[in-house]
């Protein structure tokens, strides 16, 4: 297959993980739920709270952002191929720019939480391929968690999923590529990983 672009998620694909998102789901004393999902249906009052705790700790991440291994050499790789690049993030615009500025990363597209629906909704995906005139087939997510993983079943798009370990989820079956390194986006592209 011949990719006409490639989408990556930010935190634990593009850079190291640093969200500990169940200290950040205590601290909001939210429970086990997905963070974004609780905001759409919160007071605003309650949502104005959440979303200050989770200020902070997005405003602490572009501190500690770091790239993770193998992503300067994959994205200078990629823009020496002149393939598209794109970020699809559930973060804040706020917290993109900071850690891109921090780590001087550019991509031809970048879709935060703001911009519509978020991941796992397949509608990021489809405005991307939109864009670069590409089919969701012709796009590859790369990613390293089930949101990711979904967004790209959802949007019929082939997706490569960074495994740190060993991980028994359920989720992880449906990603296209199951990967250990960065680098292994360029043997997807190159077609030497079916």
């Amino acid at each position: 297959m011949k990719f006409k672009g490639v989408i990556f998620d930010m935190d634990g694909t593009i850079t190291e993980p640093y969200f500990d998102f169940v200290r950040i789901k205590q601290e909001a004393g939210i429970g086990d739920v997905d963070m974004l999902d609780y905001l759409a249906g919160a007071s605003a009052a309650e949502r104005a709270r959440v979303q200050a705790i989770m200020t902070r700790f997005e405003d602490a991440g572009v501190e500690a952002a770091a790239l993770n291994t193998g992503a300067r050499e994959l994205l200078d790789e990629l823009a020496r191929r002149e393939m598209r690049t794109a970020l699809l993030t559930r973060n804040t615009r706020r917290s993109v720019t900071g850690v891109c500025r921090k780590l001087n990363l550019k991509f031809d597209i970048v879709v935060t939480r703001e911009d519509g629906p978020h991941k796992p909704a397949p509608e990021p995906i489809w405005r991307i391929a939109k864009r670069w005139g590409a089919s969701a087939a012709e796009v590859l997510m790369v990613g390293d968690y089930k949101w990711d993983v979904l967004c790209a079943k959802n949007a019929g798009t082939p997706c490569a999923l960074l495994i740190n370990g060993e991980s028994k989820e359920d989720w992880v079956k449906d990603a296209t590529y199951p990967i250990k390194r960065l680098a292994e986006v360029i043997e997807i592209i190159e077609g030497k990983i079916q």
